[in-house]
């Protein structure tokens, strides 16, 4: 009767434990009240498990739109940008799709740090953002959308000036212009122009200040090579000695002639600075530089990741 009696037992606990089952459908109901509640980790844990199992085509559609938006709206960027991905992945005309690609925009967006770190995730909230904008240009939510793609552009544009500001720092004037002019020419309409201005021309103005030290270094290097040729022995030896001496000669002149040209270029620029913003506070850091001011003043850069800009889009998309 006993041996009878556990397999019996085990059957029932089995059956009861098949009753709890919920189907995809159950699931989704559940995932769905949760939404309306705002009560996300539960919509999470059903809508999660609910496309695991059996749904139909707009079920389906519906859970991962709901899903994305939950992990959103908990602040779980990293997740909510891989929900957003997957869902325009497998539903690129549905009507959700507008709005999935400008919450993975800001997703995305969530994920920056600042100006001065890496910026892989702006570049892919611009891309989202840009790719809204060329598939919605009718869409209610254009302006936003621009909004969104003129902070994406800012963080990019500091990010250059902020390497700018770092190669000031160490004296390297010649990779500063690079980066304020590579700035200026990209992000020119999202940057104040009367900074970039003064950046631009203070870095031009204070080339023979790194050229003075750049000068000083070949002329050590030319001592030793003169020396070297001094003790050259071989033919081949003096060749190779003169050859250096030659590229080292030629690298001074030129050092030389960029001084004067940059500094030139760069007092130009400064002035322009004054005469077209005489208010500005750059303009009075001009002035001082043309007075005779070598104070490398190394500004901060302006960080564009505002929380107030952010959960205003939160509140409003």
């Amino acid at each position: 009767m006993k041996k009878l009696l556990v397999p019996l037992l085990a059957l029932i606990v089995l059956s009861g434990c098949a009753r709890q089952v919920q189907s995809g459908q159950e699931l989704f109901n559940k995932g769905l009240k949760a939404v309306q509640v705002a009560d996300w980790d539960e919509a999470i844990v059903n809508l999660k498990e609910a496309l695991a199992g059996e749904l139909t085509p707009y079920q389906k559609e519906k859970a991962m739109i709901m899903l994305a938006n939950a992990y959103y709206r908990k602040g779980n960027y990293t997740d909510a940008a891989l929900e957003y991905r997957e869902f325009l992945n497998l539903f690129p005309a549905s009507r959700y799709a507008g709005e999935a690609l400008l919450k993975l925009s800001l997703s995305y967006l969530q994920l920056v740090k600042g100006p001065q770190w890496d910026q892989t995730f702006t570049k892919k909230a611009l891309d989202a953002v840009n790719l809204f904008l060329k598939e919605y240009p009718q869409s209610p939510l254009k302006s936003k959308a621009e909004n969104i793609r003129k902070e994406c552009r800012k963080i990019l544009a500091e990010h250059i000036v902020y390497i700018g500001l770092t190669y000031d720092m160490l004296g390297k004037f010649t990779a500063s212009v690079r980066r304020y002019e590579e700035a200026k020419s990209l992000y020119g309409d999202v940057e104040k122009p009367d900074r970039l201005l003064f950046l631009i021309g203070r870095a031009y103005y204070f080339v023979p200040m790194q050229a003075e030290g750049e000068i000083e270094e070949l002329k050590e290097k030319l001592a030793q090579e003169k020396e070297r040729l001094g003790k050259a022995e071989t033919e081949e030896e003096i060749k190779v000695c003169d050859r250096r001496i030659s590229i080292i000669l030629q690298d001074i002149k030129n050092w030389q002639m960029l001084s004067e040209r940059d500094s030139i270029k760069g007092e130009k620029i400064l002035k322009d600075l004054i005469t077209k913003y005489p208010d500005s506070r750059y303009a009075e850091k001009a002035r001082d530089i043309l007075k005779g001011s070598k104070k490398v003043e190394i500004f901060s850069v302006e960080n564009p990741i505002k929380k107030p800009f952010l959960r205003w889009f939160f509140e409003t998309l």
